[in-house]
């Protein structure tokens, strides 16, 4: 068995975690219940932003509720820097284009 060490959990850290999931609820709840932000219809709707900021969304879920992957690949695709730019810059596209 392995020992792993614990997760440094510093104000700044928790802090970051919160503003992560509520950015992700942010986004879930403008999607879900007002799917007319992003368009008007089915073919009005940007498939390749909409997707990149789901994936941003994503994310930012992952890390708000304090998964942390131990290999480095992941942690950098997994990152909150990632997800806020995914979120904020595919954001931009689906919803001020």
């Amino acid at each position: 068995m392995t020992k792993t060490k614990p997760a440094a959990s510093s104000r700044g850290s928790t802090a970051l975690r919160i503003i992560s999931l509520l950015g992700a609820l942010a986004c879930a709840a403008v999607v879900v219940l007002y799917p007319r932000a992003i368009a008007e219809d089915a073919t009005g709707v940007p498939h390749g932003a909409l997707v990149g900021m789901l994936f941003g969304m994503s994310i930012l879920w992952v890390y708000g509720f304090g998964f942390t992957p131990q290999h480095r690949i992941f942690r950098y695709l997994l990152s909150p820097l990632l997800g806020w730019i995914l979120l904020l810059g595919f954001g931009w596209i689906v919803f001020c284009r």
